[in-house]
């Protein structure tokens, strides 16, 4: 009883209803109405031709049009009210002058660097240093094969921050693992260290109290939550800061799968166990991260004259000729980059491609070229969990991975419980780590963060993590895909149709 008063009394519920109310009461004023205008009906479909067509013109992928021209045709007056509606939101996020002034922040400092290559991968640097991602040497890095590693190592350097604490994340949970870092925080505001928290109003509005930021705040710390939920029906509400960031003096970095909560550490068991996976860098590229923090911070905050060059402490030099490239995604562009940095590691794989996914959920370009590698010879191995969290977004996972399967991919399910690390290794000798999901939200429309690095230490742990997961796995066999009742693959076909969405 109490989880369902707690269900239905907490904030996102509460402004999920009234904002399902308000397309209730739109459609209902359009329906009743637009019968008996006949006029109105003709100018709607016209007008969704138009769009539709228009839409068929533009770079956009292709499961978004679907999506809109079905959209637009089926339900004309409704679909192109709601289609200038929500693309005047997407356009307003897109061009927010605080937004494009802390892009021109980041890449004020990003000019100061010399950039660096190797020649092997150096397309793909080419490709990110063009975004103004700078590459960097003299970093070395520990890969975190568990949440329980990567809070472990964090709060060990946490108690050891001098300057500042960066934090940026998608989800925070009151639970053990945040009282453990909350009580490092608050000693350390204490002792005179400056202490800045994102977290993504979406992801933690069922996690955290009611204004919990400004609790927090009381303490001394800036915190601000990311793109705020607001009571009424908002398209840019869909762009949500789905990173894991903390930078610690400019000196060390982590990124990787893990949010703040129990789940995350195995203290909870909520889907089994809960596989994640981090990575700590330490040198040169911590500037990186620390650029991509304080872009949105400045974003967000608006504080666009905030120096960003005071945060670039320097510390005992790091030696080692590997390349290291922190690198984010911006909703607002179009570069969809890590989408792009997945493509050159699966189409430049010669021998081996590894992926862990809690999602899978593709576009077509991502899955043709994971298809095409298998069948030209390349060994492109997946590991996704075998207990879901989302159990729909779980059954179109499902689909995608039965279709890589018939063309030779090898499919694996975690069986202990829940993947939740995000990471592609190639030839056992690039890798990229990060936030980044398989799935459409993470690659078109989130903030995310991930490293792209060629060190070959720390990608032999990665790949030691990897090959040790997949004996927990089960490989999923066209012999054991399962017979479906042509209702579930009706359902099943369905939802797929709305991958974007999910």
């Amino acid at each position: 009883m109490r989880k369902f008063i707690n269900l239905v009394t907490n904030r996102l519920t509460i402004i999920g209803l009234i904002l399902l109310l308000q397309i209730i009461l739109l459609w209902l004023f359009v329906y009743k109405f637009a019968a008996s205008w006949y006029y109105m009906h003709l100018t709607s479909i016209i007008l969704g031709i138009i769009i539709s067509l228009y839409m068929i013109t533009t770079d956009e992928n292709p499961m978004f049009k679907l999506i809109w021209i079905v959209f637009l045709l089926t339900i004309p007056v409704f679909g192109v009210l709601f289609y200038f509606y929500s693309r005047t939101e997407r356009i307003s996020y897109a061009s927010s002058n605080a937004m494009i002034r802390s892009q021109k922040n980041r890449e004020q400092e990003t000019a100061k660097l010399s950039f660096q290559y190797s020649q092997e991968y150096k397309k793909h640097q080419i490709y990110l240093t063009s975004l103004n991602f700078p590459s960097f040497k003299n970093t070395k890095s520990l890969f975190l094969g568990s949440g329980e590693e990567k809070q472990s190592e964090m709060l060990r350097h946490l108690k050891q921050a001098k300057h500042f604490i960066f934090m940026e994340y998608f989800i925070i949970t009151i639970s053990k693992m945040w009282d453990e870092i909350l009580e490092v925080l608050i000693q350390k505001q204490k002792e005179g260290v400056e202490i800045k928290i994102i977290y993504d109003d979406f992801g933690s509005a069922t996690k955290l109290p009611f204004n919990y930021h400004k609790k927090l705040q009381k303490l001394g710390f800036e915190v601000i939550r990311f793109n705020p939920l607001k009571l009424h029906l908002n398209y840019g509400m869909n762009f949500r800061d789905h990173r894991k960031i903390v930078v610690i003096d400019n000196k060390v970095a982590f990124t990787g799968g893990v949010n703040i909560g129990d789940e995350y550490t195995n203290k909870k068991h909520m889907f089994g166990h809960w596989n994640d996976a981090a990575i700590m860098i330490e040198g040169n590229a911590v500037w990186g991260m620390t650029l991509i923090f304080l872009e949105n911070w400045t974003y967000s905050t608006k504080q666009i004259n905030l120096d960003f060059s005071k945060y670039n402490l320097k510390h005992e030099p790091v030696y080692n000729e590997n390349i290291y490239i922190p690198f984010s995604d911006i909703p607002a562009d179009k570069n969809l980059t890590a989408k792009n940095i997945y493509l050159h590691l699966i189409n430049d794989a010669k021998k081996s491609v590894y992926i862990t996914a809690p999602y899978l959920i593709l576009d077509n370009e991502i899955a043709t070229a994971l298809k095409l590698a298998s069948q030209s010879g390349v060994s492109v191995n997946i590991i996704m969990p075998s207990i879901p969290d989302k159990k729909l977004v779980y059954m179109v996972s499902k689909s995608y991975a039965e279709e890589l399967v018939r063309s030779g991919v090898k499919v694996y399910k975690y069986i202990p419980g829940f993947i939740h690390s995000k990471m592609i290794i190639t030839d056992k000798k690039v890798a990229m780590i990060g936030s980044s999901n398989l799935d459409f939200r993470s690659l078109y429309m989130h903030l995310e963060n991930n490293i792209w690095l060629n060190d070959e230490d720390t990608i032999k742990q990665m790949t030691n993590y990897f090959e040790y997961t997949i004996k927990e796995s089960e490989l999923i066999s066209l012999e054991n895909i399962k017979r479906r009742s042509i209702f579930y693959k009706v359902f099943q076909a369905i939802l797929k149709g709305f991958s974007p969405l999910l």
